[in-house]
């Protein structure tokens, strides 16, 4: 059966991989079908053969000329499978770096929580505290370095009516670009000790739809590559 092997691999000299091996194999199988048809009609396995080939010889040409088109189209099928890769990485760097420096802005929150936590069982704000306040911002100038405006309010109930002090600021309000942010907790009977606050910058979120779009383009890429490959198969077996 050499002379199989030989056509089948001039057929297909032009193209590697797995996919063209499977193809190879069952245009081979069908050739051998075909001679063993031949031989049952009373042809010697010579003219089976030389029958079976000519069979296809007046398509070789033609298959060859049609593999090579396939063979541009296989190269595309792993450019698509490399940029998908490419792109899911890079989505996947984008959100890690992205969710390292928006982090920072959870320590701030938590910062923030810590220190009206702190004040839940308080009903004064004397001079101390305002020195240990102060002194609590300067040592997280790591997370106070970006923000433009900062105060402590205690808001009481007095007779029915609800009063807000500003304890400590520091900054000028309106300044930051996230807007003013408050949070705060109840503490002893109807006070109420809360923190507002606004960043000078403010990434947060900002650039979340970078890696949506990383992720989007990698999926698509992806769903190409697998109808791309599977019509590019598909076609192929036509001509075995």
């Amino acid at each position: 059966m050499k002379k199989i092997d030989r056509f089948v691999n001039a057929v297909y000299a032009h193209l590697n991989g797995h996919e063209v091996k499977e193809l190879k194999q069952e245009m081979r199988s069908h050739l051998l079908e075909t001679v063993e048809e031949l031989k049952k009609n009373g042809k010697s396995e010579e003219e089976a053969i030389s029958l079976a080939l000519d069979r296809f010889g007046d398509e070789k040409q033609v298959t060859k000329g049609l593999l090579t088109i396939f063979q541009y189209q296989n190269n595309f099928v792993k450019w698509l499978l490399r940029s998908a890769v490419i792109f899911l990485l890079i989505g996947l760097i984008v959100s890690v770096s992205l969710f390292i420096r928006d982090n920072t802005y959870n320590d701030t929150s938590n910062l923030m929580d810590n220190l009206v936590q702190s004040y839940q069982t308080e009903s004064e704000f004397t001079s101390e505290d305002e020195l240990s306040l102060q002194d609590m911002i300067e040592r997280n100038s790591k997370w106070f370095d970006n923000i433009s405006y900062f105060a402590f309010i205690k808001s009481s109930v007095v007779d029915g009516k609800k009063t807000s002090e500003k304890l400590f600021t520091q900054g000028k309000e309106g300044n930051g670009e996230s807007g003013l942010i408050r949070q705060g907790n109840n503490g002893i009977d109807n006070d109420n000790w809360y923190v507002e606050y606004e960043y000078k910058t403010y990434n947060y979120l900002k650039y979340e739809f970078l890696y949506y779009i990383f992720f989007a383009i990698s999926g698509v890429l992806f769903i190409l590559w697998g109808v791309v490959r599977l019509n590019n198969r598909n076609r192929l077996k036509v001509f075995t």
